[in-house]
């Protein structure tokens, strides 16, 4: 059934989405190039309006009518939507970056008390000796996943940069995460919604690969990286898997944290946008959207074998996870120009 479901989705999506292009169109909703910016001429941006909701919607409806409603999964996808809504502003008006910090820390915030339960629930292994100390250990664990989850979904949004990135890599997230619960380490619930959110972005990957026809603009990256966030640690608290997630995730965290030291040490403003990724300098010297995507796709290939040997080798599929994605990063940094 499931499958059957989101191939209707898969059709459904490219329908809306195509719809979608002559609407943005219309009303202006544009993304105008600009001095950092990877593309040449006005694109339409905003299909997050689109993608997100067909995600959470049909996500709710099958598990309404499959499994047994799952009260924790609306709370995160109703917040997922207002995290949008805030993004669409963003788009449109340009907020304040301390204003989209504050309103991603309240979502966030309201995330994880969702899971207060099992985190509390998972210090109860710790020794009673230290039973004093779970206030402060509970407190610690929170900030430390806060600001983990939103380094996520800010990542996934400095990443958004070239033609297909995004759509690539929540695929290769979803297909993961969908091996991982076939083989019976994460529930059915993640089979299902890892089912669903590759075949809409594979959907989107449809007019946003090279050369994009639509941008997801702030309301798709920003709610895709809250969403990708929430796979990670929900899976971490509630069937104690979280390795395997962050590997197929090494491009996006490894481009992201060294791009950042890097204007840390080179005392650049790191609140102010710019075009210093590793991917941008590629297309900076000339390459093709489409050629920096297969180079992409290849080490997520790589990554996404790393994310299910981290099962039974964890140690040495996070090295080698490194190693693959660093040597890559390098590739980027030293190529010549065109």
């Amino acid at each position: 059934m499931i499958i059957i479901y989101t191939i209707f989705l898969y059709f459904f999506s490219i329908y809306v989405i195509k719809k979608s292009i002559f609407f943005f169109n219309k009303y202006s909703i544009m993304d105008y190039p600009a001095e950092r910016s990877n593309h040449t001429t006005p694109t339409p941006k905003g299909a997050g309006l689109i993608i997100i909701p067909i995600v959470a919607i049909s996500t709710l409806i099958f598990f309404f009518f499959f499994l047994q409603p799952l009260n924790e999964w609306t709370i995160i996808f109703f917040l997922c939507f207002f995290l949008g809504i805030i993004s669409f502003i963003d788009d449109i008006k340009n907020l304040s970056i301390k204003s989209r910090l504050l309103l991603q820390t309240l979502i966030v915030g309201l995330s994880l008390l969702v899971y207060y339960e099992p985190v509390t629930t998972n210090l109860l292994s710790v020794p009673i000796s230290y039973e004093r100390y779970f206030p402060l250990i509970n407190c610690f664990l929170f900030l430390f996943f806060l600001l983990s989850w939103m380094w996520i979904i800010n990542l996934y949004n400095f990443m958004d940069g070239i033609d297909g990135l995004t759509a690539l890599q929540v695929c290769t997230v979803a297909i993961s995460v969908n091996l991982l619960s076939i083989i019976g380490y994460l529930n059915e619930e993640y089979q299902i919604f890892s089912l669903i959110l590759f075949s809409v972005y594979l959907a989107f990957y449809k007019f946003n690969k090279s050369p994009a026809k639509i941008f997801l603009g702030d309301v798709g990256s920003i709610p895709s990286g809250y969403l990708i966030g929430f796979i990670m640690f929900s899976c971490l608290l509630t069937n104690g898997v979280l390795l395997p997630i962050i590997i197929v995730n090494m491009y996006y965290i490894l481009d992201s944290t060294c791009t950042l030291l890097i204007r840390i040490v080179k005392k650049e403003n790191i609140l102010k946008a710019h075009s210093d990724h590793f991917y941008q300098k590629m297309i900076r010297k000339g390459y093709q959207h489409s050629f920096v995507i297969k180079w992409i796709f290849g080490l997520n290939s790589i990554l996404l074998v790393l994310s299910l040997l981290s099962i039974k080798l964890p140690i040495i599929s996070f090295i080698f996870s490194i190693l693959f994605t660093a040597a890559l990063l390098y590739l980027f940094y030293f190529k010549k120009e065109i």
